[in-house]
């Protein structure tokens, strides 16, 4: 089946606020992690050089990851989608998405399979716009597998 467009373009951005709270939150986490690492680290033991090695490579990692989570995400008439995060923009098409999952809570992240990857986009859920955005995704290919998204039509 082939994708049709979409009747319109549409953008979905994650409220501030959100966005905000949980770099905030993450922010803590770090700090807390250092923190315990600077206190392995005063112990200066043979046997504690994994544990350091394990969260130093853990909060690189989290950091990494963290900053490609979408917080916009636009929809182009034509059937073209790019979503922008802190760290990259990812331009793809409408065909090239194969599931879309909502998050458990009315906040959180919704899972973008596309071709090659994983994406994850911030998200309040039964938000005007992100409706039309998801709304404009199924209209433009009805294939895509939706899954725990209620209510957005």
């Amino acid at each position: 089946m082939s994708p049709k467009t979409a009747p319109e373009n549409y953008v979905y951005e994650a409220p501030v606020f959100f966005v905000w709270v949980f770099y905030l939150l993450f922010a803590a986490f770090i700090l807390v992690d250092l923190t315990y690492l600077v206190i392995i680290l005063n112990k200066s033991e043979a046997s504690y050089r994994f544990p350091i090695f394990m969260l130093t490579f853990i909060l690189i990692f989290m950091c990494y990851f963290s900053a490609v989570i979408s917080y916009k995400i636009e929809v182009w008439k034509n059937g073209k989608i790019k979503l922008t995060s802190l760290r990259r923009t990812i331009d793809t098409k409408v065909e090239d998405m194969a599931y879309v999952q909502g998050p458990q809570l009315p906040i959180g992240f919704i899972k973008l399979r596309l071709e090659r990857e994983k994406t994850y986009l911030f998200a309040k859920m039964g938000n005007h716009s992100l409706n039309k955005v998801l709304t404009a995704i199924k209209t433009a290919d009805p294939g895509i597998k939706f899954d725990r998204i209620k209510n957005w039509n």
